[in-house]
């Protein structure tokens, strides 16, 4: 599965250093343990989001746009991610304890005689937090996630979950005399909580994650059949701050990457119960304001799955020239 782009068959050796425990792409990810929440954004806020990040200049070869105002928050735990190729898969494997995000899908197309013809879809994460080196840095390096530490507190017990929490370093607010200190960036409290999981309705495969997905997105056009694995396309600024000037980019693009979920072991959406989502809005993260959320919401729909998937190889999209 070794990456064999001609456009990078000429680049220079990477070079392994002693205590690099980060290992190369392309990734197999066992165990995941995922809950999710779809959440009521601004589709203006995300067009905004998208243009500060995705189509800035230069970028002539997509257009990304918010395909739905709905974001996807996420807590999830990983029990196993190692290199799917040798040396990296011989050498073992890490493991993150919490992690969140936030999904955007986008639409990528073109403007052709003043009209935006759609290409395909790609989720862009524009914030997410990790308890794992390794995670954070093969994160950043190799494909762009803006990864950051956190501090989690989300519920083993998948039948009876109460609360979810974010801590992460902020800055409140922006000024000389502010130091960066931990804060709760995210509260979730189960607001009806069900006791028993026989209430609730279990997904048995990709097939029927699919399908109930697809029909909570009534406006968007999702096609393609689902059997056992599920495609997720992903959309990345990947960039490194030049060291002779700090507020240049010595190296910027936009790259695609896919995950492939690639089985599923067990699964079901919340139907009868309420989370409420509290967000806290920090100078040094506007998650708020970018999203366009409003600072405390009940989740429109609120899922949990555990399940296998890799992560590939990615595709340079376009890369800023000097």
């Amino acid at each position: 599965m070794k990456n064999t782009d001609s456009n990078s068959s000429n680049y220079p050796q990477y070079i392994v250093r002693g205590g690099d425990t980060a290992f190369a792409p392309p990734y197999i990810l066992n165990n995941t343990k995922l809950y999710g929440f779809f959440l009521v954004g601004t589709l203006g806020n995300l067009q905004k989001l998208c243009d500060n990040y995705l189509n800035i200049p230069g970028q002539d070869q997509f257009q990304y746009r918010p395909a739905t105002n709905r974001v996807l928050m996420v807590f999830d735990t990983i029990a196993h991610i190692n290199s799917i190729d040798p040396p990296g898969c011989d050498k073992g494997f890490f493991s993150e304890t919490g992690e969140v995000m936030f999904w955007v899908l986008t639409e990528a197309g073109k403007q052709e005689e003043g009209k935006f013809v759609f290409d395909h879809y790609a989720w862009f994460i524009p914030y997410i937090f990790v308890d794992s080196t390794p995670a954070m840095v093969l994160g950043r390096e190799a494909y762009g996630f803006p990864k950051e530490l956190g501090k989690f507190q989300i519920p083993e017990d998948p039948s009876h979950p109460q609360q979810f929490t974010l801590e992460t370093l902020v800055l409140q607010p922006f000024s000389p005399q502010s130091e960066t200190t931990w804060r709760q960036i995210i509260n979730v409290q189960n607001t009806q909580p069900e006791k028993s999981e026989s209430t609730l309705k279990h997904w048995a495969d990709f097939k029927q994650v699919f399908e109930e997905f697809s029909s909570f997105f009534e406006e968007i056009n999702i096609d393609g059949k689902c059997s056992s694995q599920l495609k997720v396309p992903m959309v990345f600024l990947k960039q490194f701050r030049d060291i002779r000037d700090g507020d240049k980019a010595c190296y910027q693009a936009i790259v695609e990457a896919t995950a492939t979920l690639e089985k599923l072991h067990s699964g079901f959406p919340y139907l009868r119960q309420k989370f409420e989502v509290s967000i806290e809005n920090f100078d040094s993260h506007p998650i708020v304001t970018e999203l366009g959320l409003k600072l405390t919401q009940t989740a429109q729909l609120a899922f949990w799955l555990n399940f296998d998937f890799s992560f590939g190889n990615g595709t340079e999209i376009w890369k800023a020239t000097t």
